[in-house]
C-alpha cells in the first residue's frame, strides 16, 4: 500500500512536470481519432488523478511557506468561481422571460409554438413543449455553474447541531478536515462516474465505464431523447462534469481558506464570505479586503469616533 502510494505520487509529480511536453505530444498525434481517444481516456485515468493530488500537495506546501501565495491562491480560486456563478445567474432572467412567453402564447393566444419571423424571415420556430423542457436545462445550468459560488457565500442549507457551539479554531479544523476528507473525495468520485456518461453521450465510440482502459473514438454523437421536449441529453451530462470540476476547485479553495484561518493568529478568517463583508484590518493587503471577518459597520464607526 505504501509503495503504491509513493509510486502514484511520484508519477503524479512527474506528469505534472512533463505536462507541457505531454500536451504537445498529444497535439502531434497523426489523426483526430487518436487525439480524441486519448482525451476520453485521460479524463478518468489514474495518472490524471495522481497529477491532481500532486498539484494539491505542491499548493499546500507553497501555502505553508508563503502566506502571500496562500492568500493569493484562495482569492484567485474564489474569484474565478464567484465570477462564473454571477454570470450563470443571468440565466434566471432568460428563464423568466421564456416562461412568460410560453404562458402568453399558450394561455392568451392559444398557440402551440413560438414563432419569431421579422419581415417574413423565419429565424426561430419551436414548439411550446420543447421550450418548456428547455426550462429544465436553464435550471441545470444554474445549479452546475453557481453551486460553488453559493458555497462561497454560505448560501447552502445546513443543519447545525454541534458546529455552531464550538470555538473558532475548532470550527476551522472541522471545515479543513471536512474539505480534505469529504468534499474533495466526493467531487473526485462525481467526476469519475460522470466523465464516461458525458463522453458516451457526446461521442460515438466504444462505450466507456469507470474501469475502461481502451477507447475507440469514431465521431460526434450528441445524444438526444425521442420526446417532443428539450432533447439535448448530452448537454445535461456535460453539466454534471462541469459541476464536479467547479466544486473540486472550490474544495481546494475551502481547504486553503481554513488553512489560512488556522495559520492566522491576529485575525479571524471566516469560512464563508458574505457579499457585504468589509475588512477593517490594515495588516492584510488592500486587494484582499473581502476575505477577513467583517466588523459591524456601526461598531466600527463608533470605535473610530472613540479613538
Amino acid at each position: 500500500m505504501g509503495m503504491t502510494l509513493l509510486s502514484g505520487l511520484a508519477t503524479g509529480f512527474l506528469n505534472l512536470l512533463l505536462l507541457p511536453v505531454n500536451i504537445l505530444q498529444w497535439w502531434q498525434l497523426e489523426t483526430l481519432k487518436e487525439r480524441m481517444s486519448a482525451l476520453t481516456l485521460a479524463g478518468q485515468s489514474a495518472d490524471f488523478l495522481w497529477m491532481m493530488i500532486a498539484l494539491l500537495l505542491l499548493i499546500t506546501v507553497a501555502s505553508l511557506l508563503s502566506r502571500r501565495f496562500l492568500i493569493g491562491t484562495v482569492t484567485t480560486l474564489e474569484s474565478f468561481n464567484r465570477r462564473v456563478g454571477q454570470a450563470a445567474c443571468w440565466v434566471v432572467l432568460l428563464l423568466m422571460l421564456q416562461q412568460v412567453m410560453i404562458i402568453v402564447m399558450g394561455q392568451v393566444f392559444r398557440g402551440n409554438e413560438l414563432l419569431f419571423s421579422p419581415f417574413g424571415i423565419g429565424l426561430f420556430t419551436e414548439e411550446l413543449q420543447w421550450l418548456s423542457g428547455q426550462l429544465k436545462f436553464y435550471n441545470a445550468i444554474l445549479i452546475a455553474f453557481a453551486s460553488a459560488y453559493t458555497f462561497i457565500e454560505g448560501g447552502h442549507v445546513r443543519v447545525d447541531l454541534v458546529y455552531g457551539n464550538l470555538g473558532y479554531r475548532a470550527r476551522r479544523w472541522i471545515d479543513l478536515l471536512g474539505s480534505l476528507f469529504l468534499m474533495l473525495p466526493l467531487t473526485v468520485l462525481l467526476w469519475w462516474f460522470s466523465w464516461p456518461l458525458a463522453a458516451n453521450s457526446l461521442f460515438r465510440q466504444r462505450p466507456l465505464n469507470i474501469f475502461s482502459d481502451k477507447a475507440s473514438w469514431r465521431g460526434f454523437k450528441f445524444e438526444s431523447s425521442g420526446t417532443a421536449e428539450f432533447t439535448w441529453v448530452w448537454a445535461f451530462k456535460i453539466l454534471i462534469v462541469i459541476f464536479a470540476a467547479l466544486l473540486f476547485i472550490q474544495a481546494i479553495a475551502f481547504f486553503l481558506r481554513n488553512l489560512w484561518a488556522l495559520l492566522e493568529r491576529e485575525h479571524e478568517i471566516e469560512s464563508h464570505i458574505q457579499a457585504d463583508q468589509v475588512d477593517v484590518t490594515p495588516a492584510i493587503d488592500a486587494s484582499l479586503v473581502d476575505n477577513i471577518i467583517p466588523v459591524n459597520a456601526a461598531t466600527a464607526h463608533s470605535d473610530r469616533g472613540t479613538h
